[in-house]
């Protein structure tokens, strides 16, 4: 039992630098990287990456889990700057289970600010791709999130257990909001999938989509565009607490949302929006009423043009 351990199973720590080079080893801030999608091809169940200050024009999609005890890491200053570069609709897609991102920065300008092209349309975007299990054990701390074309955040298909604390989110749903594109799209954190799109093909079946057990706290929100979260039909048990949220411009909707059931929306102050401050109810679907038994409390819901809250679906929580 004392054998010690190889080195080939000790967790690897990569580098990636915009001036590096992928034929580098990597290991060290000496000779990194220039890629980070190079990094996540190469990084193992608890290794990490570190990304130096700089901009990062890549659409980036990772390729292997990490482990509960063993995450894999891409860590770094909120000047090492993640744009996307337009080939794909997402700047990070995590399809993989047990990821942690740290302290950087996702910004979607890429190109023109003056044209809709020049923005990347999602900037997180996680999606499992198995039958009726999603990704787990995401942890998002300290991340800032600007400049989407579309929602800042996505969790969806069976998202389970995944944390988002401690962020920055401006400027979501430039394509709507700023260049008229037509549609409300435009969330800080999106959880689930509308009961409209479960059959659109994107998801790996058609079930309602039951991203749970997500915890978004301790956030900073201004979306300049729709809700700081909202939680579609299907998704149930997430706890939404401790976050700021303001600049939502949809009277139509809220500052947070549940179409789902059994969602916690407590200790968040919610202020300036134009719609109300929280909104309950969602679809009824094949005999099922979704938006049920959520509960609100303890918030401070002040000054939302449409009021504090709204119950569309009767029946529910505190």
């Amino acid at each position: 039992d004392n054998e010690p351990t190889p080195l080939s199973a000790l967790p690897l720590h990569y580098y990636v630098a915009p001036q590096g080079d992928d034929a580098n080893v990597g290991y060290t801030a000496d000779a990194p990287f220039a890629t980070i999608q190079h990094a996540l091809d190469v990084v193992k169940a608890g290794d990490t990456i570190h990304l130096a200050p700089g901009d990062y024009m890549e659409d980036l999609i990772t390729q292997v889990a990490g482990a509960p005890a063993a995450p894999i890491t891409l860590v770094g200053p909120p000047d090492a700057i993640l744009r996307g570069k337009g080939e794909m609709s997402t700047a990070l897609r995590v399809r993989h289970d047990h990821y942690a991102l740290v302290g950087f920065t996702i910004d979607g300008l890429h190109g023109d600010p003056s044209a809709p092209d020049g923005y990347t349309e999602k900037l997180l975007y996680v999606q499992g791709e198995t039958p009726r299990r999603g990704v787990t054990g995401l942890r998002v701390y300290n991340m800032a999130f600007r400049n989407a074309g579309g929602e800042c955040v996505r969790l969806r298909y069976f998202a389970q257990h995944n944390e988002i604390a401690y962020s920055t989110f401006d400027t979501c749903g430039l394509l709507d909001y700023t260049f008229d594109d037509g549609g409300k799209n435009g969330e800080a954190v999106y959880i689930g999938t509308s009961s409209n799109q479960w059959d659109d093909g994107k998801n790996a079946t058609a079930d309602p989509d039951e991203s749970s057990y997500n915890w978004i706290h301790h956030n900073v929100m201004n979306t300049q565009g729709n809700e700081c979260v909202d939680i579609k039909e299907g998704a149930y048990e997430n706890i939404v607490e401790y976050n700021h949220c303001t600049g939502q411009l949809d009277p139509d909707s809220g500052g947070l949302g549940a179409r789902g059931d059994r969602n916690i929306f407590r200790f968040n102050v919610v202020e300036g929006n134009m719609g109300v401050g929280v909104r309950l109810g969602g679809h009824k679907v094949d005999g099922v009423q979704y938006g049920r038994e959520n509960q609100v409390y303890d918030n401070q819901l002040i000054g939302n043009r449409q009021g504090g809250i709204r119950v569309e679906v009767k029946e529910q929580g505190q």
